[in-house]
């Protein structure tokens, strides 16, 4: 590696009693595996709250870089939802959870669908519109207008809540770039 990791817990391994660690510079992946019980509590909000890991000397690589991101940095000054989902009185995020598990691609994109992603994210990027607010959008566009969303719109929207229910609350700037993602692995028709 040609840099210095910046490894950041961002969930836990229950069975084997690990915290779970990605530098968010290349993706590769590791573990602490002999977290003390402080650690191990505060790594339980770890997922709603990625946060930096410096003892380098106790981090266990297990896979070098080109895993998909399940961290990434926040942006700073982003705007940010009021919803229940935030804890109360969190302070501006250095780190957010990245849901990479919905981000796989599915049926070929048309252009249509790939317009209106874009459209989304951009939408999404400048507003609150965090992974609980979102699909409610979605529904709520179809219901006030009459008009049904091109399926990508439907499929990612459906996987988002999924993710938002499991207690995985993204922010808006964090749906946005699941858009934009979820358009670059896709395939696009013909």
């Amino acid at each position: 590696m040609n840099h210095e990791h910046e490894w950041v817990v961002y969930s836990t391994a229950m069975k084997e009693c690990r915290l779970m660690l990605q530098c968010v510079e290349c993706g590769a992946m590791a573990t602490v595996d002999d977290p003390t019980k402080q650690e191990w509590r505060q790594a339980f909000y770890a997922p709603s709250r990625p946060y930096r890991w410096t003892d380098e000397a106790r981090v266990h690589v297990r896979h070098e870089p080109h895993c998909p991101f399940y961290v990434v940095r926040a942006e700073k000054g982003a705007t940010t939802c009021s919803c229940p989902a935030k804890v109360p009185g969190d302070k501006e995020r250095e780190y957010e959870r990245f849901p990479a598990e919905i981000v796989k691609a599915g049926e070929p994109l048309t252009e249509e669908d790939v317009a209106e992603l874009e459209e989304l994210a951009e939408l999404v990027g400048r507003t609150d519109v965090c992974s609980r607010l979102f699909p409610l959008l979605i529904r709520s566009y179809q219901d006030d207008t009459g008009q049904e969303p091109a399926g990508a719109v439907k499929r990612i929207a459906a996987r988002i809540e999924e993710i938002d229910r499991m207690g995985l609350h993204c922010a808006p700037q964090v749906v946005a770039r699941v858009l934009k993602e979820y358009i670059r692995v896709s395939p696009t028709s013909p």
